[in-house]
């Protein structure tokens, strides 16, 4: 949680400091979604029992793009975006810094991404049964983390000042398990998104 805050507290200062600087823009963005998430079984997270690839599904992802120009090669660019893959579905809030290689065209992104998911029926269903043969017959809205915390990287280009196209993966820093198999059950994801980009 410490973590977290500070996080954020230093994309609220970069993002301070570029709207005292640099232009800022808005605009919309979707395009193509992959998600992924496997389950881990270990005991007691030292010897690996499995690693089932539980859901791999495609679709999309639309929302908002913000671009703060700190520096001419330094930008920073949050979005708000909802994605929807199988019976999968989340709320995206990455914060990318952004370093163009070649002015005002291609860039690279890192940076955290925050997911909060309001669907994840596709995981449930894959540990329903694992759930079950272990015994613990858990409530499974109770044991799955509706937050999660990524780290994001991934390429963009400009196309025109209004355009851009781009493409990132982020995968998943925490556990999305907190039930009673906690030390041996392990839920991560990923996300591959490839889309574009149009600003104002």
């Amino acid at each position: 949680m410490k973590k977290t805050l500070f996080t954020l507290l230093l994309l609220v200062g970069l993002i301070g400091t570029a709207r005292a600087q640099g232009t800022i823009k808005f605009g919309i963005t979707g395009g193509l979604l992959n998600s992924d998430a496997d389950i881990d079984l270990s005991l007691g997270n030292i010897v690996s029992l499995a690693s089932i690839d539980a859901v791999n599904e495609t679709g999309f992802y639309v929302g908002l793009i913000t671009d703060f120009e700190v520096t001419d090669a330094f930008h920073v660019q949050p979005e708000l975006t909802y994605g929807s893959a199988g019976d999968l579905s989340f709320v995206y809030l990455p914060i990318m810094a952004k370093y163009y290689i070649l002015p005002n065209k291609l860039h690279i992104q890192l940076g955290p991404q925050f997911s909060f998911s309001s669907n994840l029926d596709d995981i449930k269903d894959a540990i329903r049964d694992i759930d079950g043969v272990l015994g613990t017959n858990s409530n499974l809205d109770d044991v799955l983390n509706t937050l999660g915390v990524e780290l994001g990287f991934g390429a963009g280009f400009d196309i025109t000042d209004k355009f851009m196209v781009q493409a990132r993966y982020a995968l998943e820093l925490t556990d999305r398990y907190s039930g009673p198999l906690g030390g041996s059950l392990d839920i991560k994801g990923a996300t591959l998104n490839v889309g574009i980009a149009y600003f104002f």
